[in-house]
């Protein structure tokens, strides 16, 4: 395979060492299509030497020039260092790709405009399994990969495939990212780097030690060689925010209006860690067969405390007087209390939930390569990978108050005021129920994940007018995604307020940057411990289980395909067909509403969709290359919209559902790009047209269903939204790239993509921005680096909400930088800083004035140092 023997030799002529002579990439690309019989010119370039992120960008142009597809790449800067702390981060500065960063720092990406769901993640080509530590209650078990699970020092290369060829993995309409970790006879030689340094967020004014190491290590024969990778990484994050819990109709004056429902101050606290080792054993028992044995371990742990006080204007207390913009929607007004004290009448609360949580992720990959003879190459995988996460358990407690407030909002914007001007930070004013009432509860949700994979692979060369090479395959993918949910309820003994606690204040600056006044950054909480310990304290009551919230997904794939690789003249290219078989069988608890009780269904679905894939290329010069590909792609539903369940909020009342019926996505995907490579240093300039033409498009709409809520066991109307196939949507989008040294050791990288869609409900697609851009200056001179990355995205539609309402994440801007000195030939130090805007993440309901979320994460600084062998 002369795309894949190139990538692999360019690895190891330049993450053996910092230094990379061009002249030995040049001499090896033109070795490799020599030993691949073609006549593709291949260019030559003079010698020079180059290091750090300079030495990212050249390899990574060069292996994208070579490709036979679009295909964007990221290399790392030497063994173990990749460009950024974060995956999801550095892939964000490709075109087309953006991230969504919720808790400051990126978590799920979106590829030409594309649910993040809706593209895979490979690690050396195959799936692995993903966990999530259960904050959204309405987006679990997705195929969404969370990237601050992988650490960036097992990764060598990572590939984003934007057109699709017949012997990838099925499963992308917007893309494919693989992930590529480094091996032992690759890097060729025994080597070892370290690395420890101390982070620091200014929001949580706490600060973390980390740690990696990486020990590869080859014979003298260079037959057998192992890799070991260890990294220890850890976070205190604190996230400030003003919550709106959806929007309500009301009636006052006889007139309707629409009015935020719940006005909530929300502290989140978190606590990460992540722990990973991979492993790697590469043999060569003879010439022709290399066997490559991978193992990967990551443990996480998310354990966070959320505490939340809100008051309901219009549902609790008596609106007395308020005032609304021209389309009826109140912005602010004056909510006076009932006569009397808590906890006989309330119009507010205080919750808090903490969440302990664990993820972990297993992979095991045995991949063997097989040089049969001249003409023929087979390949074998087999693996096995499983993931784990959830709250076990969640301790949830609940204290309610009484007091009259004005209060007001109009986008970002907020302000409240109780009348009582101690009333926010005085711990009497907050109490629990009365005795009998539900004090709080424990609820235990797990979530499982796993699949078992076999594939099989040959390869001929062949002589057959342009076609140069066969491949042709087949997979087998068995995988299972399942959650279980069981909870109690804790009533109150004796009523008591949160003086009898151990408690503490917010932070003063904890709100720093929001734009909100009054007693909404004014907060007084009770410790975790002592909820905890108020909680076990009380009688336990029995545990039940959470039917509306469990479900066991098993989905079955089988895969063949053939695939012809071209090369005539100037073009190359490559056209094929994959078949893909899918069942899946969804077993959930399914509610009859009128009888109030729920039987087990079990609920199978079969379909087949033939894939066909074309990439055809043109070289104009050596340095002027035109793309086009043309493909048929398929995405699978969201594991959790698979199944008939309810995954419930009882605190919310809202919740999301499942569809067993649901037909996969199907796309018609379109790309033409126009690549110019600088002759000097491995610069590229890059036009790029993409359209992604969506069939079986999934929608979510929401309605009042009247379920069981477990936490105070009365029945309650819950918002929730379950999915349909809605028709058709269209992303039609153009991209523009510019990478290139400049002169004194500056460069500069730079992109703009612009996307727009058309979908059956007139809103954009699921975290489609129109536009987005990233502009990266970077200086490289002596011992000093410098970088700087700015990233721009629009605003975006997230999903549909309460009363049927779109959700939409406003426009959001990131700051980075990063600061290097080589101190010597072994010793580096690095300073990297993002969020350094610390942009404010604002959501909002179809309008900007009315607010969904307002939040801020604080800025993030990682100074440390690495010795190299």
């Amino acid at each position: 395979m002369k795309y894949e023997k190139i990538c692999r030799r360019v690895l190891r002529a330049t993450t053996g060492g910092a230094a990379v002579s061009i002249l030995a990439l040049a001499t090896q690309a033109q070795d490799s299509a020599s030993d691949d019989g073609s006549d593709e010119e291949v260019f030559e370039l003079e010698a020079f030497e180059v290091t750090g992120y300079r030495a990212s960008l050249m390899r990574s142009t060069q292996i994208k020039r070579e490709s036979t597809s679009i295909v964007d790449v990221i290399s790392s800067e030497d063994i173990g260092k990749f460009p950024d702390v974060n995956v999801a981060e550095s892939l964000s500065h490709l075109t087309g790709i953006s991230v969504d960063r919720q808790f400051g720092e990126g978590e799920k990406v979106s590829i030409l405009g594309t649910d993040p769901a809706l593209n895979r993640v490979l690690v050396n080509g195959q799936t692995i399994a993903s966990g999530d530590w259960g904050g959204n209650p309405t987006d679990t078990s997705g195929r969404t990969f969370n990237y601050t699970l992988l650490s960036p020092e097992i990764v060598g290369v990572m590939e984003v495939y934007k057109s699709s060829e017949a012997r990838l993995d099925e499963g992308s309409i917007g893309g494919t990212v693989i992930v590529n970790t480094n091996k032992p006879l690759d890097l060729g030689e025994e080597a070892f780097r370290g690395s420890f340094g101390y982070s620091y967020n200014d929001r949580s004014e706490q600060g973390n030690l980390r740690a990696s190491a990486l020990y590869n290590w080859v014979n003298e024969e260079e037959d057998f060689g192992f890799l070991v990778s260890v990294t220890r990484d850890q976070e205190d994050l604190y996230r400030a925010g003003i919550e709106y819990w959806g929007a309500a109709g009301t009636t006052q004056d006889g007139e309707d209006y629409t009015v935020a429902f719940g006005m909530n101050s929300s502290w989140f606290k978190q606590e990460r860690e992540r722990n990973g080792i991979q492993g790697v054993v590469e043999w060569k028992p003879m010439d022709n067969l290399d066997l490559t044995f991978t193992g990967i371990h990551i443990e996480g742990t998310y354990d966070n405390f959320s505490q939340s006080r809100y008051v309901v204007p219009a549902f609790w207390g008596t609106l007395d007087s308020y005032t609304a913009n021209s389309d009826n929607y109140i912005t602010g007004g004056h909510v006076t209390a009932a006569e009397g004290e808590a906890p006989a009448v309330a119009d507010g609360q205080f919750d808090t939930n903490l969440r302990l949580s664990t993820v972990t992720t297993d992979s095991l990959h045995l991949n063997g390569e097989l040089e049969i003879d001249d003409n023929w190459t087979a390949s074998f995988d087999v693996g096995y990978t499983k993931a784990a996460g959830g709250k076990d358990p969640e301790y949830l407690f609940s204290t309610v108050f009484n007091e009259s407030f004005t209060f007001a909002y109009s986008g970002e914007s907020s302000s409240l005021y109780f009348d009582d001007a101690t009333a926010a930070t005085d711990p009497t004013t907050y109490t629990t129920r009365a005795v009998g009432s539900q004090a709080g509860g424990i609820e235990y949700t797990t979530t499982d994940d796993n699949e078992k994979y076999a594939q099989v692979d040959f390869e001929r060369r062949v002589e057959w007018g342009p076609f140069y090479k066969l491949l042709f395959g087949a997979k087998y993918t068995d995988h299972v995604n399942s959650q279980e949910s069981y909870g109690n309820r804790i009533d109150v003994t004796e009523v008591l307020d949160l003086s009898d606690f151990d408690y503490t204040y917010a932070p003063s600056a904890l709100w720093d940057g929001i734009d909100t006044s009054g007693d909404t950054a004014l907060m007084v909480t009770p410790t975790a411990e002592s909820v905890v310990a108020y909680l076990l304290s009380l009688p336990q009551g029995e545990f039940e289980e959470k039917y509306s919230n469990e479900w066991y997904v098993n989905e079955k794939n089988t895969a063949a395909y053939v695939q012809g690789d071209i090369i005539a003249g100037d073009w190359t290219g490559n056209i094929g067909l994959r078949y893909v078989d899918t069942t899946d069988d969804s077993t959930y608890w399914q509610y009859n509403s009128t009888e109030g009780t729920y039987t087990l269904v079990n609920q199978e679905k079969n379909y087949s969709k033939v894939l066909p894939s074309f990439n055809l290329n043109y070289n104009f010069s050596p340095d002027l290359k035109l793309r086009f590909g043309a493909a048929e792609v398929m995405a699978r539903p969201r594991y959790s919209e698979l199944a008939g369940y309810f995954a419930l909020d009882d605190e919310r009342l809202t919740g999301g559902g499942g569809n067993p019926d649901l037909d996969p996505y199907e796309a018609k995907n379109l790309n033409i790009a126009l690549e110019y490579y600088f002759k000097d240093n491995g610069g590229i300039a890059s036009v790029e047209y993409f359209r992604r033409d969506i069939d079986n498009y999934i929608l979510s709409v929401t309605e009042d269903v009247e379920l069981l809520n477990f936490s105070t066991g009365e029945m309650a109307t819950y918002s929730v939204s379950s999915p349909f196939n809605a028709g058709n949507a269209l992303v039609d989008g153009v991209a523009f790239s510019f990478q290139k040294d400049l002169v004194g050791g500056f460069g500069i990288q730079a992109n703009y993509t612009y996307a727009e869609s058309e979908t059956v409900d007139g809103y954009n697609l699921p975290y489609l921005s129109k536009d987005t851009y990233n502009i990266i200056p970077y200086w490289e001179k002596g011992p000093w680096s410098v970088r700087t990355s700015y990233s721009w995205r629009s605003s975006f539609f997230t999903s549909i909400g309460r009363m049927n309402y779109p959700l939409f994440a406003d426009d959001y801007a990131q700051l980075d930088a990063s600061i290097g000195y080589e101190i010597n030939d072994k010793w580096k130090a690095q300073l990297n800083m993002s969020n350094l805007l610390d942009d404010t993440y604002y959501w909002y309901y179809q309008t900007e004035y009315a607010p969904m979320g307002v939040y801020k994460n604080g800025r993030k600084f990682v100074l440390s140092f690495s010795y190299s062998l």
